[in-house]
C-alpha cells in the first residue's frame, strides 16, 4: 500500500489482499465495494477530487451528463452519469453524503454529436471518460426532474453554453437546428420543445 495515496482502488493500486489487512488495522475504510479511503482524511475533499474516477471505475458503460458534464467535477457531493438503468451508488456514508447518481438515458457513445471522451487528471494519474458534450447537456439540463435538483445549472451556467454553441454554429437558428437533429435521434423532442420555450421566455425578459 502506497503511503502517497489517500484513496486505494482493488485492481488499480491495492490489492484485495492488502486492502482487507489495512482496514482490519483501521488504516483504511471501505467507502463502496472495491474502494477504500486513508483514515483521517476529509471525506468531501477525497470525493471533491476522485469523484469522477470513482464513477468511471464503478460505471463503466456510462458518460458524466447533466452538470457534472459540464462542470467536468462532483456537484454539491453528486456526480450524475448515464448508462441503461438507475440506481444511485452511496459513497462513503460515514463522512457525509456522497452518491453517484444513474439516470437511464441509454447513451449513444459512438455518436460524436452527443458524447465525448474527456481526459481528466487525479491524485492517481490520468484517465478518460466519455463525457455529454455541450450540445447534450444543454438538452439533459431541460429534462423535467424533481430529485437530484443538483443535476441543472444555475441560469447563468446555461446561457454559458448557449453562447459557446451559437459561436460554434455560427448564429441562435443554426445551433437550433442541429440541436433539434441530435434531440430527435436521442428521443429527446420534450425536452428540445422545453429549451425552445424557455430561450424564448429568456428573450422577452431581456
Amino acid at each position: 500500500m502506497d503511503d502517497r495515496d489517500d484513496i486505494f482502488i482493488v485492481g488499480l493500486n491495492i490489492t484485495k489482499h492488502a486492502a482487507y489487512f489495512a482496514n482490519k488495522q483501521n488504516e483504511v475504510t471501505r467507502v463502496v465495494h472495491g474502494v477504500y479511503f486513508r483514515n483521517g482524511r476529509d471525506v468531501a475533499e477525497l470525493f471533491e477530487e476522485y469523484g469522477i474516477r470513482l464513477a468511471n471505475f464503478l460505471f463503466q458503460n456510462a458518460a458524466l451528463t447533466h452538470s457534472t458534464a459540464w462542470y467536468k467535477k462532483p456537484v454539491d457531493g453528486r456526480v450524475f452519469v448515464g448508462g441503461d438503468y438507475p440506481y444511485n451508488k452511496v459513497i462513503a456514508p460515514h463522512g457525509g453524503d456522497f452518491r453517484i447518481a444513474q439516470s437511464m438515458v441509454h447513451p449513444r457513445l459512438d455518436d460524436p454529436r452527443m458524447y465525448e471522451m474527456v481526459k481528466f487528471t487525479d491524485g492517481l494519474g490520468e484517465f478518460e471518460m466519455a463525457c455529454a458534450t455541450p450540445e447534450m447537456t444543454l438538452i439533459q439540463l431541460m429534462d423535467a426532474t424533481k430529485r437530484n435538483v443538483e443535476k441543472h445549472l444555475p441560469e447563468s451556467e446555461t446561457n454559458k453554453i448557449v453562447e459557446l454553441l451559437q459561436t460554434k454554429y455560427g448564429s441562435r437558428a443554426a445551433m437550433l437546428v442541429a440541436l433539434e437533429e441530435i434531440a430527435a435521434d436521442a428521443d429527446k423532442k420534450n425536452e428540445f420543445d422545453r429549451l425552445i420555450k424557455q430561450l424564448l421566455s429568456r428573450r422577452r425578459t431581456t
